[in-house]
This record gives structure tokens, sequence and C-alpha cells, in this order.
């Protein structure tokens, strides 16, 4: 069994792994509830954290005897060809290494749609090369009401495509929002492959179920794909002590 810690900007998730699997995710929003559910585990169990927020790893570094915190301090199980790795976020390292895992020998290309939208490229060589940042959807959607006088701050269910004329201020803001976001993802896809050939296109994050539907039907959407990332950067690292 091995425990996995994903702390993100909102919320920390923390996944029990068997055999490569995930058989168990917990997700807290408070630090004491996420600290008092570490302590139940065994202390002999591995464990891995990525920490993207402002989240404590204290009780966790402390109680499990066999710990890794993801950092550019950490060795990777592919090669890293960013030119900044030290800047590099441990969300783009645990899906580079899900993705080197996922699909050997292919091209990925990997689409985070969380609250930055990022695109990573590992090649069929297994090399991770960086890829792209922008700003994720809800991002846009609350920089068109901060930034402006009079626009209002819009949500979109996902249940509707937007119509392409926005016939009013709100169904404006929903085309040029919803759709230009669709169109750019399409079009990173659309670059990738002109440039690299076939490749793996994979759809993570947490607004994948929102816009799956309305973009082309050969893109992959795995379950807890970066969770598998740490879990094998954690396999990867026991076998090597």
């Amino acid at each position: 069994m091995h425990i996995i810690i994903d702390a993100g900007n909102t919320r920390i998730k923390v996944a029990q792994f068997q055999n490569q699997s995930c058989v168990q995710v917990d997700s807290f929003e408070e630090q004491e509830a996420f600290e008092n559910f570490i302590k139940k585990f065994f202390s002999d169990l591995p464990c891995i954290s990525s920490c993207v927020g402002s989240w404590s790893m204290e009780v966790p570094k402390a109680h499990f005897k066999t710990y890794f915190e993801l950092s550019p301090a950490l060795a990777m199980p592919m090669p890293i060809l960013y030119a900044s790795p030290d800047t590099l976020g441990n969300d783009r390292r645990a899906l580079a290494a899900a993705a080197f895992k996922s699909f050997p020998g292919e091209n990925v290309l990997v689409l985070d749609l969380g609250t930055a939208l990022t695109a990573d490229f590992v090649d069929s060589h297994g090399n991770y090369h960086g890829g792209a940042i922008s700003p994720g959807l809800k991002m846009r959607f609350k920089a068109l009401n901060r930034f402006t006088a009079s626009l209002p701050l819009v949500d979109w269910s996902g249940l509707n495509f937007p119509n392409l004329i926005g016939d009013s201020t709100e169904n404006s803001i929903l085309s040029g929002v919803v759709r230009g976001y669709a169109a750019e993802i399409s079009s990173w896809i659309a670059q990738y492959e002109a440039e690299f050939g076939a490749i793996k296109t994979v759809i993570t994050g947490g607004d994948t179920s929102l816009l799956l539907r309305w973009l082309k039907n050969d893109i992959f959407a795995p379950s807890n794909f970066l969770l598998n990332g740490l879990d094998y950067i954690l396999e990867y690292h026991l076998h090597q002590n």
C-alpha cells in the first residue's frame, strides 16, 4: 500500500494505492482534518506528497518512515529538458510522469483544465519538454468582471455549449470565454499533431467534465491521472533504494 498526497490550491487529496491501482481517495479542505486522517495510517507505509498550495506537510513528513516530497531536487523517472526545472510546478511534473508511464514509446500531450490551463509534452523517447500555461476557465470569467467597470461575473454550468453569437452581455461572455477556451485547446492539439505527428492527448483537471463532450472524441480522460503519476514517482524511488 502506498499513500499519495496531492495538495492543491484549495484542497488536499489523499489516495491509497495498491499494486499501482488507486483504491480510495479522500479529500480535505482543512489542515487539521487532513493531519488527523494521516495519523490513522501505519507509519511503515511509503508516502509521497506534492504541494502547490500553502499547506503544511510537516505531519506526514514526521509520521511516515519512508517519505518523499516532490520538488525540483527529487529525481524523475525520465529526462527533464525544461530550461528552468527549478520553476516547474509539481503538478506538471506528476502529469509528465503519468504520461511517460501510461504511454511508453508514444508522443503524449497532457492538458490540465484546472485553475490554470496547462499543456505538457512527453516525446516518444520519453523526454519531457515543457508546454504552455494559460488562464483557466474560471480565471477568464473572473478577469472580465475584475478588470472592467460593468461586465458581470458569469458562471457556466456546462449543460449546453454557448451559441456562437451571444444575444446578451452574459451570453456574449459565455460565447467568448467558453468557445475561446475550447478553441484554444483544440488549436493546441492540432499544432502538436502538425509538428510531431501522431500523439496521445490526455485531458485532466477539474473542468474536464465541462469541456470534454465539446472536444474531439479521440481524447483520453483517465481518472486520477496526476495521482497515478505521483505513485509512479514513488515506485521509482522505492526501487532505487
